[in-house]
């Protein structure tokens, strides 16, 4: 998509939550899940691209021991229908007897997490648990797992900005977007 599509693009897309809704939204999720790990030493798993937005939001709020790592696992290879998860990286740190927080941008149905959690349950993790920054409400296809932590939710749509891509870009806004319609 060169620049002008995606500026054309973007000017059709509707307002989902504003910059200040996406940072009370995390601000509510890195409290939550602190309350419930913080004494974990958990190894936080940042799923690429789309939980890197998410990842560094919550690293501002938690103050706790714990080790950050990365997995690359991805269903969409920058489209916007998603295929079979295709793994890119595997983490670097050892997951045998930790705990594991899987830090994702959006839970829509679920395969990725699906993968990444098997993937860590399959090489020792004592405990596996993940984190969104947002769900995707709808009766479609999916997988046979929830995310535990949720920060916003939104319905059947397909929604950019904040970590989660059109195409490759927008990752960076700080408000997220919803497109009228399916764009290729």
């Amino acid at each position: 998509m060169l620049l002008s599509r995606a500026q054309q693009v973007h000017q059709t897309a509707e307002l989902l939550f504003d910059a200040d809704a996406v940072e009370q939204g995390i601000a509510d999720l890195a409290a939550r899940v602190e309350q419930d790990s913080a004494a974990d030493f958990p190894l936080v798993l940042c799923v690429m691209n789309g939980g890197l937005y998410l990842t560094g939001q919550l690293l501002r709020y938690w103050n706790f021991p714990l080790t950050v790592d990365y997995v690359h696992a991805t269903r969409y290879r920058l489209a916007t229908l998603g295929k079979d998860v295709l793994w890119k990286a595997y983490p670097q740190n050892e997951i045998r007897d930790r705990n594991v927080i899987i830090v994702d941008d959006i839970f829509d149905q679920g395969y990725t997490l699906e993968e990444v959690k098997g993937y860590c349950l399959r090489h020792g993790a004592r405990q596996c648990i993940s984190a969104f920054l947002i769900r995707k409400t709808h009766d479609r296809k999916k997988a046979d797992i929830a995310p535990d932590y949720v920060g916003l939710e939104c319905g059947d749509c397909y929604v950019y900005g904040a970590g989660m891509d059109l195409n490759g870009h927008f990752r960076n806004f700080s408000s997220i977007y919803a497109l009228p319609a399916k764009v290729d």
